[in-house]
Parts: structure tokens; C-alpha cells; sequence
């Protein structure tokens, strides 16, 4: 797997067309910008050195994407004496340097026109140093790792040798959905040019994707699941959270093992000669529960498995699908709520 890193300065005028082409900052308001800077009287701390832009790669599988609109409220109010020096790594045998913290204060001041930034440099020979040291910097911090960035950090870990049971997982875990040609990352880095991945489904979820793993250690039922809602769904770009859910609680629900075969394809087909697309059994699995819940929390595990087992069962049975429990009903064949549009069966 080619590792992704990319040209500081390249980054820099992504976040340039960014600013005009989402917020409408030109060149001018940027040049304005760095006309106070340079006559408010301030310099760059001191305790470090300057670090030209052009020798400095940023590394994605480490760092998160740059937050064009957290760029631009350091640029309005930048002030060298908040930009602390950045942290960046120089492993052993490799010909650039990395940023792995600090990369939106630098961006800010590389789209202002200075040409460095002060940083300190850690020299290793470990490749795995930029990982560690982002995850460390950032797990405790206000801007806690996100789950996506957590699940990257311990791609890379694995990749770099660590066999801790985690990296393991995750591996393990992004093999499903390699395998299923998925993309698993934020609606965020989806809606980046630059970021996007080349699949033509996306899942979102990490936390409900890392639930399908621990499940299920192999990725049997995680890869069962993914499979079975873009064979069912092969039209929507998003592999659909409820109906991920939903079949992962039905799953871990199935403690007999009694679900065999391809039965969570032949509980979606049933949902599909309801609803043609999975978002909408989302949204209506969510009305019906407002309806026999009133005033409730949404409760996806359940709502959602217990939701697809009645409509399955609307029109067939022959699977034994486990289930909460009579209390735990959605009501779907004797209490629809008004416009559920099942098609009832004769």
C-alpha cells in the first residue's frame, strides 16, 4: 500500500482555492491579513528554529485532514507570538521531513506568505515516531482523535511492524471493507477532493464498524453485513448506519448460531420489497418507533433489529429470527404509525 503523504506547499493552495471557493477569501483579503501581522510589532517565539515550507510533507495516515475555517480564524487574528513551534520528525533514510503537529497554525501562516515556521525537528530511526507521537499529542487533548483517526494511527502502527492486539483488529477490520469495496471514513473526508476514496460506497460509522469486529474477531460477520446491504442496496453510495446496526444486533442476538447462510440478505431483500432504498427503512424503522415509543430515545441496536425482523416476517418466516422480547415489539404488522406504506401481505 503506497503511503500517503503529501507536499506541504501543495496542501497549502488546496486550502487557498478552499477558502475562496467556500468562504470567498481572495488573495487581496489574505495580502490585508498579513499587512497587520507585519505592523503589529510581534515575532515568532524563540527556543527553536525556522523550517522552510518547501522541505516539509505532511503525512496522511497520520495527520487529519486541514479544517479550511479553523485556517482561516487563525489568519484573521494571527499573531507570531501564539505560533508555537510546530512538531515535526526526520526519520532515518528518508529525504523529506514530516509535520505531525501543528499543521493548521502552518498552513495559516504559509497561506499569510511567510516561507517558514518555527519547529522543532526529532531525528529517529523510527518510522513508527510520527504515529505515536500524534496519537500521544492529541488522545488527551481538547481536540480529542476522533475514532477515524484513531483507526488510521493503528493502520499504520500495523504496518510498521506493531502487533499490538489493536492494530491487529484494525487490519483486520479495513481488510472487510477492502474486500467489499468500500471506503471507511467521515462524511468530511468523503466530501474532499482530495481525500475521497476511489470505492463507490462509504461507510462513516467507525464505532459502529469497530462493534461488527469485536463481534466477531475473523471479520466474518462484519464482511457479511457490508456485503449484504450493498448487494441488497447496490444503488446508494453510503452503506446505511441502521441497517448496519440492525444487522449486527440481530447477529450478536443470535447466540445459538441458528442464522445461517445468506440470511441477512434474505432480511433485507424482504425490507426492499417494502422500501426501496435502506435509508428509507432507516427513517421509517425510526417513525414507527416515535409512534409505538412516544417520547423515547431513539434506541438503534434495537429499534433496528427488531424492526427488520417484523417486516420480514410481514410476508415470510421461514427464518427463526431471536428477537427482545414481547415488550421490546415495534408494532409493525398491528400498530403502523400513518404513512409507513408497508404493502400488507394477503
Amino acid at each position: 500500500m503506497q503511503r500517503l503523504i503529501k507536499n506541504f506547499n501543495e496542501v497549502v493552495e488546496e486550502v487557498r482555492i478552499q477558502l475562496e471557493a467556500e468562504f470567498g477569501i481572495t488573495q487581496e483579503h489574505i495580502d490585508a491579513m498579513r499587512a497587520r501581522v507585519d505592523t503589529n510589532g510581534h515575532k515568532f517565539p524563540k527556543g527553536s528554529y525556522m523550517v522552510a515550507f518547501n522541505t516539509l510533507f505532511l503525512d496522511y495516515e497520520v495527520q487529519r485532514a486541514a479544517i479550511a475555517k479553523h485556517i482561516l480564524n487563525i489568519m484573521k487574528n494571527y499573531d507570531p507570538r501564539l505560533c508555537t513551534p510546530a512538531s515535526a520528525c526526520h526519520v532515518d533514510g528518508e529525504d523529506f521531513t514530516t509535520l505531525y503537529d501543528g499543521q493548521q497554525r502552518s498552513i495559516a501562516t504559509a497561506l499569510l506568505g511567510f516561507t517558514e515556521v518555527p519547529a522543532t525537528v526529532v531525528e529517529t530511526d523510527d518510522p513508527a515516531f510520527p504515529s505515536y507521537a500524534f496519537e500521544m499529542l492529541n488522545e488527551t487533548g481538547i481536540a480529542r482523535l476522533t475514532p477515524g483517526d484513531m483507526h488510521r494511527n493503528a493502520l499504520t502502527r500495523f504496518r510498521l511492524g506493531s502487533q499490538e492486539a489493536r492494530n491487529i483488529k484494525a487490519r483486520t477490520l479495513q481488510d472487510q471493507f477492502d474486500q467489499v469495496g468500500i471506503d471507511l471514513q467521515d462524511k468530511k473526508a468523503r466530501n474532499s477532493p482530495n481525500l475521497r476514496g476511489n470505492n463507490d460506497y462509504f461507510f462513516s460509522h467507525f464505532k459502529y464498524a469497530y462493534k461488527g469486529i469485536e463481534i466477531d474477531l475473523t471479520g466474518k460477520v462484519l464482511h457479511d453485513i457490508i456485503d449484504a446491504i450493498t448487494s441488497v442496496f447496490p444503488l446508494q453510495e453510503e452503506v446505511d448506519q441502521g441497517c448496519f446496526i440492525g444487522l449486527y444486533e440481530l447477529a450478536r442476538l443470535d447466540t445459538r448460531q441458528d442464522l445461517t447462510g445468506d440470511w441477512m440478505k434474505q432480511i433485507l431483500k424482504a425490507a426492499k420489497t417494502q422500501f426501496n432504498s435502506s435509508a428509507i427503512v432507516h427513517a421509517k424503522a425510526k417513525m414507527q418507533w416515535a409512534h409505538v415509543n412516544p417520547g423515547a430515545t431513539w434506541s438503534a441496536p434495537s429499534a433496528m433489529s427488531n424492526f427488520l425482523r417484523e417486516v420480514y416476517m410481514l410476508e415470510n418466516n421461514a427464518l427463526d429470527i431471536p428477537y427482545h422480547g414481547e415488550g421490546a415489539k415495534m408494532q409493525v404488522a398491528t400498530n403502523p404509525v400513518s404513512g409507513l406504506m408497508l404493502k400488507v401481505a394477503a
